[in-house]
This record gives structure tokens, sequence and C-alpha cells, in this order.
């Protein structure tokens, strides 16, 4: 089962400055280069230690990181959407290869009864890290990649969305661009989640940790407004 959400992200003016890669995935020194001289991107909610020049770790770095993150909101950088959506998302890469998918929330109780499936084993260390992140923190900035297969009533719901003008779309220093729209027609919407409902097998991609420890979320937090389910992007 997948839903759509109201997302909070970035407002269309700075969606390119905001932007980042995963944090794992700098070096040091671009890391440190794109804290310095972009003051919008999403690498200082997750490394607020940035702004007082020191190290933060543990509980204390969770905490400014959910403050940071109030901090954007406050400054006007993000907003929310008034209504659940779907969100279309595609990448082309600077080689004209494309890639895309639908942004949405996952259901952590499909993945506890194998419906999702994994191909990797977890270190329960990691999960348990992750899971004290969520709790204190309380949102995800990584969607888990899931794949599911070739469907062709999918396909065409995609491809008339891309017919509309994109919510956002910009380029990114690595030459990719990016593009992303809003499916929020009732119609739409519904056929999507019919659609998902009627496949047996979704697979793990990548993010193996991120949704063993949105589980064990769910599992401690069974009637939390938003913890059965955790945010994924659809290929």
């Amino acid at each position: 089962k997948i839903i759509p959400f109201k997302a909070v992200r970035p407002t269309r003016d700075k969606v390119g400055l905001i932007a980042s890669r995963s944090y794992e995935s700098y070096s040091a020194k671009e890391k440190n280069a794109r804290l310095r001289d972009n003051p919008f991107s999403f690498l200082h909610i997750l490394n607020p230690g940035f702004k007082y020049q020191k190290r933060i770790t543990g509980e204390r770095r969770y905490t400014l990181v959910k403050n940071r993150y109030k901090e954007f909101k406050e400054e006007g950088s993000f907003t929310q959407d008034k209504n659940p959506n779907f969100y279309f998302y595609k990448i082309i890469n600077k080689d004209g290869h494309e890639f895309n998918g639908i942004i949405a929330g996952a259901s952590a109780l499909d993945y506890q009864n194998n419906v999702i499936r994994k191909h990797e084993n977890t270190l329960l260390k990691k999960e348990v890290l992750f899971e004290q992140y969520l709790k204190i923190v309380g949102f995800n900035s990584e969607p888990v990649l899931l794949t599911y297969p070739d469907n062709k009533d999918l396909k065409e719901i995609l491809e008339t969305a891309m017919q509309s003008r994109p919510e956002y779309e910009f380029t990114t220093t690595d030459k990719k661009r990016h593009e992303l729209w809003l499916i929020n027609e009732t119609k739409e919407i519904n056929e999507i989640i019919n659609e998902f409902e009627n496949l047996n097998n979704i697979y793990i991609a990548d993010g193996h940790h991120r949704i063993a420890s949105s589980s064990l979320f769910q599992k401690s937090n069974p009637k939390h407004e938003n913890g059965n389910y955790f945010l994924s992007l659809f290929i």
C-alpha cells in the first residue's frame, strides 16, 4: 500500500539552492565549500554544527537538526502542501539517461509482512541509531529507493502528468536536470493507489537500514500519526 502525503518542500525560487545529494556522498572539501558558500543548502540542516564551527554528535546533534529545519521553515525557505499529493520525479543525467519514479509514503506493515522484499541483512546497532534519529527529528529527508514491476497503466498516468509544466525544473552542478510534478487530482491518486494494491511485491533497491529503522519506529509507536509510513521513491 502506498499513500499520498502533504510534503514539506523548498519554495520554487530556492529549490536549486536547497537541493543536495546524500550527505555521505560529498568529500570533506566539497561539503565545506557548499556549507560556506550556500546558506540555503540542505546540508546546513544535516550538519548543524557548521554554524557553531564545532563537531556535534548524538542526541544533541539530532535536536539541532530539528531546530535548523524549523529555522528554514520560519525563514520561508520551505512550504507545505495543503492537500496530500503523489510527486513524480525525473532526473536526466549529463549523458542524457532518464530516471523517474513516484515519491510516496510506503507501508511499514508491508515491510514487516514481506510484501516489500529485502535482499540485505541489517545491523541492529544502525537500526536503533536511526530510530532514535526519527524519534527526535521527526522527518525523513532521504527516501528509500523501491522498485516495482513494469506497469502499463501507471506509465500512462505518469506520461500524462509530464505533459504539463513541472513544479520544479532545475539543473545541479553535477550536470543533472531535475524535474518534479505534483499529482493532485483525486482520480489519478486513486488510480495509482489501486494499481499498487494489485502488485504482489515491491523490492528494496537502496535504504535497507532506513526502512528497518522505520519499521522499528512503527512497532514502538503504532498510533503515531505518520509512523506507519516512510518516505519512498518508487521506480
